[in-house]
């Protein structure tokens, strides 16, 4: 039977850019740990940011007269309505304290800008192309340690009806991150019509039971005997999500008449 195991990597906390595989290799040393082939890394997208100096003083932000609208809205700065406007493939609608949109091709709340875990007065922004942060982290692996792995970003999400957040991939390389189980038969023999386990989901879930929300400090994590099938490539936005036309969620609440049959 497969046994997958989760190793937690601590890193200190950093402030200002910093060489993202560097530290990675130094923290993974420093703990007696080693990456070998068929690792998959799960690194927190927030991380990454980080490293990419996507942290933003919230002062420094000019509101447009749009931004000065939103923030009316959803009851945030003006500043953050900015960040969210400029960032946002597209802005569906508001809650006080939030602003639904897509970003990156997934429905997140304020285009996936974090005030947490960042200093006071300042927010952190999804990293530019979190796919060629991934196959960039992926390929300098392979050249400096010789090791073929695969590499997700990751993020907290939350999910329709439940509580609390769950972990989700931003971006994947190196393994194949989605498996198509259409036409195969279930226990019964049913063939399955629909199904694709998403798993570089899987994988950023169970990471973020150890990477956590709060004070953890452990932005990697890495994930041993998955049994994924390892690619050398990156895995495309297009693998990962779906249109609004083609999800379940956003088709059902969008319609203009829902009955309710119960």
């Amino acid at each position: 039977m497969k046994q997958v195991t989760y190793i937690p990597i601590k890193v200190p906390v950093k402030r200002g850019r910093f060489n993202l595989y560097q530290t990675i290799k130094e923290a993974v040393e420093e703990q007696g740990e080693e990456i070998l082939d068929g690792d998959i890394l799960a690194v927190s997208s927030k991380f990454i940011a980080m490293s990419e100096g996507r942290v933003i003083d919230l002062q420094s932000v000019k509101p447009c007269a749009e931004a000065v609208k939103l923030s009316a809205a959803a009851h945030i700065p003006s500043s953050l309505a900015e960040l969210i406007i400029r960032e946002a493939d597209r802005i569906y609608s508001t809650l006080p304290g939030f602003v639904l949109a897509i970003k990156h091709g997934m429905v997140v709340p304020n285009a996936g800008i974090d005030r947490s875990n960042v200093e006071h007065g300042a927010a952190i922004l999804y990293p530019k192309d979190p796919v060629a942060s991934a196959e960039r982290l992926r390929l300098q692996i392979l050249v400096d340690l010789g090791k073929r792995v695969g590499v997700v970003v990751t993020d907290s999400r939350l999910m329709p009806t439940r509580i609390g957040t769950t972990g989700i991939a931003v971006a994947a390389a190196g393994f194949e991150a989605v498996s198509d189980e259409r036409g195969k038969m279930d226990l019964f023999g049913n063939v399955m019509r629909v199904t694709r386990r998403a798993l570089a989901d899987d994988i950023s879930a169970g990471a973020n039971l150890l990477m956590g929300e709060t004070s953890e400090s452990i932005p990697v994590v890495i994930v041993r005997g998955s049994g994924l099938t390892i690619i050398d490539r990156a895995v495309e936005k297009e693998d990962l999500v779906i249109g609004s036309d083609e999800c379940v969620f956003i088709r059902c609440l969008s319609q203009k008449e829902t009955t309710l049959y119960i």
